[in-house]
């Protein structure tokens, strides 16, 4: 029988309640806190702004390591601009890993750079090195490409709901020595067709925040496309979300599950619906973005053979299946 799955979740600066808490009462359930770096663009925006969001968040990052919780250093910006291949950027690496090494600890860097990946292998062999999600690894031979740079790897979001495509995958790393994770609760539109221009926006934010625009507000194609109503049933078969109850269905298949909850504006109610397997309310209020203020789907509602169904029909069955199940759900 495979070990209960633990958690990969992100740090966000304290709002309602420390992080550092939220973290203590839900240990036995967390591996992994990953978190931003000051300056350094990232895959949700350059998040700590200051020194003083920064020392505060390596006082709780130092409680939190403390637990026992592993910590992982984000590097996962899609687009370092012309400083992506340059001994700047790798300077900037080297003393942020380094600074967490003396003064906290550290034991992962996340990055979607395969520069990135090389010089902390080179500078820092001890590290697990893992392959960000935005990379969009979906393959065997995708993992074979980059199995030198990289310790683990987060699959692409739309093999979550297809446990026999990650199956081949779990082998491969099985087989070499490498880590498989998956993102439970994006709630990104699946083969997303702006996602690589909004992951490079996200990438440029400040940058972009100091030019005059006349294309003002963009949050994604997705708010557009999901505020039509007659489109809430791809809340359904286009997104990538795995329910909390579903969690267990990949034990064996990956090490370890990533919650997005760095922006997430309830990271208690996503990090303890996951632990405990179960959630009473609205499932779109889980992901990050959030969607729910757009559609109300009741997770208690779900068939018990939704998620099986799901992954073994053909294309056409699959969508009038996740049709039939919205009309279950929603209310």
């Amino acid at each position: 029988m495979s070990e209960r799955l633990k958690f990969s979740v992100g740090y966000q600066l304290p709002d309602q309640c420390r992080f550092a808490d939220l973290v203590a009462h839900y240990a036995a359930d967390i591996d992994e806190v990953y978190f931003p770096w000051r300056g350094v663009a990232n895959g949700r925006g350059v998040s700590i702004a200051g020194p003083d969001e920064q020392r505060l968040m390596e006082r709780e990052l130092e409680e939190i390591h403390a637990l026992g919780v592993r910590l992982n250093m984000l590097w996962n910006g899609n687009c370092y601009g012309g400083k992506s291949l340059s001994a700047d950027l790798e300077r900037k690496v080297v003393d942020a890993v380094s600074q967490m090494l003396g003064r906290i600890g550290l034991e992962a860097v996340t990055t979607s750079s395969l520069f990135i990946a090389a010089r902390v292998k080179r500078n820092f062999p001890q590290l697990d090195v893992r392959a960000s999600v935005n990379m969009g690894l979906g393959s065997v031979t995708a993992l074979k490409c980059v199995q030198d740079a990289f310790d683990s790897f987060c699959v692409r979001r739309e093999l979550n709901r297809f446990p026999a495509r990650i199956k081949p995958l779990r082998d491969w790393c099985a087989a070499n020595k490498k880590r498989l994770f998956l993102l439970a609760n994006s709630g990104c539109l699946k083969d997303c067709p702006a996602h690589t221009f909004h992951d490079n926006l996200v990438s440029h934010e400040e940058e972009i925040a100091r030019e005059a625009s006349p294309w003002c507000g963009f949050r994604g194609v997705c708010w557009d496309y999901y505020a039509n109503p007659s489109n809430h049933a791809s809340f359904l078969l286009d997104s990538t979300w795995i329910r909390p109850e579903e969690i267990d269905a990949y034990g064996g298949l990956v090490d370890g599950i990533k919650l997005a909850t760095r922006t997430h504006r309830d990271p208690e109610r996503v990090i303890a619906s996951y632990a405990q397997r179960t959630f009473s309310g609205n499932i779109l209020s889980l992901g990050e973005p959030d969607f729910s203020g757009l559609c109300h789907l009741a997770n208690a509602k779900f068939s018990a053979t939704w998620l099986e169904r799901f992954g073994a029909l053909a294309d056409a069955e699959r969508e009038t299946h996740c049709r039939e199940e919205f009309e279950r759900v929603r209310c």
